[in-house]
């Protein structure tokens, strides 16, 4: 069994003008994780293109079947009920760590 985190990747492809909304309440959302204590969330890195027109939230979970119990709750819903008029759409995965190289 694999005891290691899984990250998830997610693209996120904004409707025209919509992507300073959709980074705004998706950075409200991970505030609201660390505050609340979500169940199986070690971290999150919410980047946005330099082009405008996507974002990408990496996000490192306990294991795949926390981020799913995750995908199950109503808040998740509910949030997802927020952004999906300023999405066109949305690729995502489960990634594991390869190798960590940092220059500190």
């Amino acid at each position: 069994m694999n005891n290691k985190p899984i990250v998830w990747i997610n693209v996120f492809t904004a409707k025209p003008g919509k992507l300073d909304e959709l980074v705004a309440i998706q950075s409200e959302e991970l505030l609201n994780f660390k505050n609340k204590s979500v169940p199986g969330w070690i971290s999150s890195r919410w980047h946005r293109s330099v082009d405008n027109n996507k974002a990408i939230m990496v996000t490192t979970w306990e294991s795949i079947e926390s981020h799913k119990s995750w995908l199950e709750r109503s808040r998740f819903t509910e949030h997802l009920n927020k952004i999906q008029h300023l999405i066109e759409g949305t690729e995502g995965g489960y990634y594991t760590l390869v190798e960590n190289i940092e220059n500190l």
